[in-house]
């Protein structure tokens, strides 16, 4: 089986489709687009994505066979049929895909630049202007937001027209996107069952990745393949351990279901394990953002003995931290607290808030600088009050 990179095969789909009357966007192979499935849409065909030495691949014949397929796809652009959705589309349909791109640009500026609309203000952008669009949005807005965007690797926009009454496409391209449709769905509802036993479930609760790509276990299929991870790691340091070791026998301690695990998570800043978790946990653990709001998260970071000594969190952690005990400015004489503030740590271990007023409009913006000195402080604080509720909490093996 030849086997291409995604960059590969991007650059072969790209060859493969200069010139042709579908705008081809084939950028979307990467490891996220088998999250959900075990193929990725080419046009109206399903290439499957193979894992090997832990990095993706496709195969080549099936690149090339989409590509050609996509680019001998006759379109006559004046045979065109309506782009709206219907009453029958569900909720993932290229049809309602495209409306929804609309409706946010049409959102977005209304929100920075309020409505012009007669009558009822604001208005609800349901009432299309001379663009086609809600409110004041334009066609260049649009371009300019999802103008790359793509639907099953093709870029929909260049063939979308306003009749003056109605978005329409090209026949032949609607028939390929209702098709690539039907694909998507099959190949949602085949990820969506045990590997072993067939039972179908939640996808986002039961499948994981792996060595060799995605896995969908059910929780009884999951228990038997895996065990409840029991601490006897704690204290140890990861570049200590084995190269044999498994995490993969255990169920990840970060999941409110029952998931096999696939690393060590461990410290970056101190070196300790803290336990076996799946790719999903890990990647959220490592980008930070909101992790501790997750239920045992700050338990789970705390199983560092770094950390614990220290009454102290991972630096990226700590904006969020100080989100729950900071008390920021307000913008000007507005006494509201500015909402949904992003926090950047500095080399000087402070932390940078760019915060919006959003009573007004986003264009209120300012930022905010937590010195050093006080992250510690109230860092420290936080890490006490859980390691005091958790020594306060009765113990439920001896419950």
């Amino acid at each position: 089986m030849p086997l291409i990179s995604p960059e590969y095969a991007i650059q072969l789909l790209k060859e493969l489709t200069e010139g042709c009357p579908v705008p081809a966007a084939p950028a979307g192979l990467s490891r996220y687009a088998f999250q959900t499935s075990d193929h990725v849409l080419i046009g109206d065909v399903a290439v499957r994505g193979y894992k090997h030495k832990n990095r993706w691949r496709l195969d080549e014949r099936d690149i090339r066979k989409a590509g050609g397929r996509l680019a001998s796809l006759a379109i006559d652009l004046d045979d065109r049929v309506d782009a709206r959705p219907t009453p029958a589309d569900l909720e993932r349909t290229w049809r309602i895909q495209i409306m929804n791109w609309f409706a946010h640009v049409a959102y977005e500026d209304q929100t920075v630049n309020g409505c012009h609309c007669e009558g009822q203000q604001p208005c609800d952008r349901t009432r299309p202007n001379q663009h086609g669009l809600g409110c004041g949005a334009t066609w260049e807005q649009v371009e300019a937001r999802y103008g790359q965007h793509a639907i099953a690797s093709t870029r929909p926009l260049p063939l979308l027209t306003w009749s003056g009454t109605i978005w329409t496409v090209p026949r032949a391209y609607a028939a390929l996107l209702d098709r690539a449709d039907q694909i998507a769905a099959q190949s949602t509802k085949q990820a969506a069952r045990c590997s072993r036993c067939g039972a179908t479930g939640d996808i986002w609760e039961w499948r994981s990745s792996g060595t060799a790509g995605y896995t969908t276990l059910c929780p009884s299929c999951t228990s038997a393949a895996a065990r409840p991870y029991k601490g006897h790691l704690r204290g140890r340091l990861y570049k200590s351990l084995p190269k044999n070791s498994q995490p993969d026998a255990f169920l990840c301690v970060l999941c409110p279901s029952q998931r096999q695990a696939m690393y060590w998570d461990h410290c970056h800043e101190h070196g300790f394990v803290r336990g076996p978790v799946c790719a999903s946990c890990n990647t959220f653990e490592g980008g930070g953002y909101q992790f501790i709001n997750r239920p045992g998260a700050v338990q789970h970071l705390l199983e560092c003995n770094g950390c614990r000594r220290g009454r102290t969190v991972p630096p990226r952690h700590q904006p969020d931290v100080l989100l729950r005990t900071f008390v920021f400015n307000p913008h000007g004489s507005c006494r509201e607290q500015p909402r949904y503030p992003l926090g950047a740590v500095e080399d000087d271990r402070s932390v940078r808030f760019r915060l919006q007023c959003w009573h007004h409009t986003p264009a209120h913006q300012w930022e905010q600088i937590v010195p050093a000195s006080l992250v510690r402080r109230l860092v420290r604080e936080f890490v006490d009050k859980i390691l005091t509720s958790d020594a306060d909490a009765p113990d439920q093996d001896s419950a």
